[in-house]
């Protein structure tokens, strides 16, 4: 579930250890983002643009409502530790994102490259950048496209194309 949350949303990791079932909404589609965690802190997002409803895309939607029924009585958090706390930080779910990537033979990276996966992953397939901006927590579009151009690739992808349709 947390690496649904990441992959399919695009938030940072310390908003998504900070998530509690009460800023999921399945009624409506969406996730209130208004706090993170760092370092055993909680507190506002990265800034006030971080402070957001994001949609919850249909793909997601699978995770969130199997995810429920694992649901701890004595926490509002979505993601606990062992011993039933909310995580403080990401250095646990970096120990189980190391053997993650290691189980799928990939070259390791930080958890915090999902949020960069979503992002060139939506641009690259057409989404609208206002919209991804938007679940980013960017204030202008400008700000998306400078960060997460250089990651997509069109080297086959012919320009100007529609001129030629009458």
């Amino acid at each position: 579930m947390f690496y649904a949350i990441g992959f399919y949303t695009g938030m940072r990791t310390g908003e998504i250890i900070a998530l509690k079932w009460s800023d999921i909404d399945l009624e409506h589609n969406t996730i209130s983002i208004s706090r993170a965690r760092r370092r055993g802190i909680e507190s506002k997002p990265k800034t006030e643009a971080s402070i957001r409803t994001i949609d919850i895309i249909d793909v997601l939607i699978p995770y969130i409502k199997n995810h429920q029924k694992f649901q701890l009585d004595t926490s509002d958090y979505l993601f606990n530790n062992k011993k039933k706390f909310a995580y403080k930080d990401s250095v646990e779910i970096t120990r189980h994102w190391h053997r993650f990537l290691d189980k799928l033979n990939i070259t390791y990276r930080n958890p915090y490259q999902m949020r960069h996966t979503f992002a060139s992953m939506m641009i690259s397939n057409g989404e609208d950048v206002l919209w991804v901006s938007n679940m980013l927590g960017h204030t202008t579009s400008a700000m998306t496209l400078n960060k997460y151009a250089r990651y997509i690739e069109n080297k086959d992808k012919k320009r100007g194309t529609f001129l030629l349709a009458s």
